[in-house]
This record gives C-alpha cells, sequence and structure tokens, in this order.
C-alpha cells in the first residue's frame, strides 16, 4: 500500500507492507524507494507519525542517493562456475580458520535483497547471497571471511575486524567497492 506523508513543505512517498514483525521497519533503497514494514495491529496514524519523525534521514538518505552512482553489473561466471568457486574458496577459506578451532559450518546460498552473506553462530550456518554472482573472486572471499569471522566474534567491533584484516588486510577498500554494487 503507498502511503504519503508531508514534512517541511515535502512529500514522502513510502510502500506500507504488513508483516509479523515486533518494530517498525523503515528501508531506503537505492533506487531511493521508500519500504516500511509495520505489524497489522499498529495504527496507519502511529506509522505515518514515525515516518515524520524519520523524515530527515529519510530525505538525507535520498539526497545521498541521488550522489551516488551505482552499478549494475553483469555476472562474472556462470551459474555453474560460481558454484563451483563458492564451495573451493569457503573449503579454502575454513582450513585458514582452523587455528581458531571452529566447527566448518554448513554453507548455503539463497538470495538476499540488503546483504551479501550472513552467519548463524549458533547453528554454524554460513549463507551467502546468490548475487554474489556480480561480484569479483577477491569480493565474493572477502565476504566469506566476514561471515567465517562472526563465527569468532558476534558482533562488528574492533576485534571482530581484527579478526577479518588478518585473512583480508585491504578489507576497507574491498567493502566500498561492494557498496557501489546495487542488489536487485
Amino acid at each position: 500500500m503507498i502511503r504519503e506523508v508531508e514534512y517541511k513543505g515535502k512529500v514522502i512517498k513510502y510502500n506500507l507492507e504488513r508483516k509479523k514483525v515486533k518494530n517498525i521497519n523503515l528501508r531506503v533503497k537505492p533506487d531511493m524507494s521508500v519500504y516500511v514494514s509495520a505489524n497489522n495491529r499498529v495504527s496507519l496514524k502511529y506509522i505515518d507519525e514515525f515516518v515524520i519523525k524519520k523524515a530527515d534521514f529519510v530525505l538525507n538518505a535520498i539526497e545521498n542517493f541521488q550522489k551516488r552512482t551505482y552499478t549494475l553489473p553483469q555476472p562474472k561466471y556462470s551459474k555453474q562456475e560460481f558454484s563451483e568457486y563458492i564451495s573451493k574458496s569457503f573449503d579454502e577459506i575454513y582450513k585458514k580458520f582452523k587455528i581458531f578451532n571452529i566447527i566448518k559450518p554448513e554453507l548455503k546460498l539463497r538470495k538476499m535483497k540488503s546483504r551479501w552473506g550472513s552467519c548463524n553462530y549458533v547453528k554454524c550456518i554460513i549463507t551467502l547471497n546468490t548475487q554474489l554472482i556480480y561480484c569479483t573472486k577477491e569480493q565474493i572471499d572477502y565476504v566469506i571471511i566476514h561471515e567465517f569471522s562472526h563465527l569468532i566474534v558476534h558482533n562488528h567491533g574492533d576485534e571482530f575486524y581484527k579478526v577479518v584484516e588478518k585473512f583480508c588486510k585491504d578489507y576497507k577498500r574491498i567493502r566500498k567497492e561492494m557498496n557501489k554494487i546495487y542488489l536487485r
């Protein structure tokens, strides 16, 4: 459902999706569309007020997206080449992380809208975004290292990035490059 609110003379249009969520979630996408998800029990008035409270953030994000240039990449590999590379790289990176005495995590691949990978350290599962097919091998390796690092440090604090840097010295540059790739 498309909704509109007015803030300081500007109209903010947003797409409201009702979901089974605890909190109201707001996201501004690189195409400058605004998405809000909220539980069915939350009133439209309350959601509109929430968007107005976040209006400065929304308008700033839209302005930043207008300034940035995003790459709409072409796949760098066939599906088979991609699958083989992911599997090989995952195994090689696991060997490096054995120094931490970790159990080899299960690898899953699926399409994700807003992240390159995720790590469920409790279940020992690393999930990688199938859209990594648009990335270089260096970028794929960085994502795998990033997710393996979550098996050691569960947050994104200084200790986490020390682990990442141990295996990927140039991770800041790679991450910056990847932030310019638009996930479809």
